[in-house]
């Protein structure tokens, strides 16, 4: 962790970011649907909490039924956010009964409380923060302490750099147990059916056991840093991963729509790829001459290029993305669906490769 980071730790816990549909960049947490290895990947059974028995009458219409099972099957997408929330909490929660089970019974096996085993395992084995270190971060970093007084930082940034430390070796402790122990987790983890649209830019076998379905604003900071992740993600998963963009232009992105007909318009030349990646890694002022150099530079068919931008050929489906996002809970950029498990914001490549992995072992 650079020293910045450590000392806006201080204040600020960690979430992931991404841009907002007002266009404004927000905390992104909650999660996404992912579309299966064709087209989507449905939900289960096990992991669709039923609103009723799944046949009862929740209303009644000139006489008509209308049964808990249809309004479930209605509703399913659009709380597919709430849902992912509620699991992400049941999950950690699960991880940390886990956790006490192992801790409990490696004391046990050694004759100790568990207490001991953690002040044995963790405790005396994280070293006390560096006197000069402390100081350091505090001389790179004080204008961002404000009036607090030069001992109470120094203390301040010692607990948080121990703190740190501490739970760095209680969790790689845990691991070590849990990677000699027999763990089943059967925890359900919900799911949306995303429905891919034709003619939507995909990548990788159409036969892949894992999907990615991303939604994207191409005026989005966080979606530009996110595309690293991605296409490390498709280099790790080569031949395993199909990844399937649909745009979502944000309210206040006034370039994200352009953009995103300029990459369909590449599209039509064989080209969405390379310049969707430009869009992502080279961020410009997104205006009419820049997408327009940005297709010379793949050395497109410029009067093609340029009659296709002026176009709105494209916009419909870009607007019926940008609806099919928001119904499956898309509310900022970027998002993610695994397999029809939800990813918000710009996230690390380990939260890829938790979800993948789990998609693989579970074909």
């Amino acid at each position: 962790m650079s020293k910045l980071c450590l000392v806006l730790a201080i204040a600020a816990p960690i979430v992931f970011s991404g841009c907002s549909k007002t266009g404004q960049s927000a905390p992104a947490g909650g999660p996404s649907a992912a579309a299966g290895p064709s087209a989507a990947g449905g939900p289960s059974a096990a992991g669709r909490p039923q609103a009723a028995s799944g046949t009862g009458v929740v209303a009644e219409v000139n006489g008509g039924a209308i049964l808990a099972s249809e309004l479930e099957q209605r509703v399913a997408n659009r709380l597919i956010r709430l849902r992912q929330e509620e699991y992400e909490t049941r999950s950690q929660v699960l991880d940390e009964l886990i956790a006490e089970r192992l801790v409990a019974a490696e004391a046990q096996k050694r004759g100790l409380s568990a207490e001991a085993l953690l002040k044995q395992e963790v405790d005396a084995k994280v070293p006390v923060p560096a006197p000069a270190y402390v100081e350091q971060i505090y001389e790179q970093n004080k204008t961002r302490f404000g009036t607090a007084p030069r001992p109470d930082a120094l203390v301040r940034i010692r607990e948080v750099l121990l703190g740190r430390a501490v739970a760095e070796r209680r969790a790689a402790f845990e691991k070590e147990l849990r990677g000699k122990a027999q763990v089943a987790v059967r925890l359900e983890a919900p799911r949306a059916t995303v429905a891919i649209p034709a003619g939507a830019p995909a990548t990788g076998p159409a036969a892949a056991p894992v999907t990615i379905v991303e939604f994207t604003d191409y005026q989005c900071p966080y979606c530009h840093r996110a595309q690293a992740v991605i296409d490390e993600v498709m280099r790790r998963y080569s031949g395993k991963l199909r990844l399937v963009h649909l745009d979502f232009p944000l309210d206040g992105h006034a370039e994200a729509m352009p953009a995103a007909r300029a990459a369909r318009c590449a599209g039509e030349q064989g080209r969405f790829w390379e310049y969707h990646r430009g869009l992502m890694s080279r961020p410009g002022p997104l205006d009419t001459a820049d997408l327009r150099s940005r297709a010379a530079m793949l050395k497109l068919d410029q009067a093609r290029f340029h009659v296709c931008l002026a176009s709105d050929r494209f916009d419909a489906a870009i607007r019926a993305e940008l609806r099919q996002g928001t119904e499956l809970g898309v509310s900022g950029t970027p998002a993610y669906f695994v397999n029809g498990r939800m990813l918000s914001g710009s996230r690390p490549i380990d939260s890829f490769a938790e979800l993948i992995e789990a998609e693989l072992a579970g074909q």
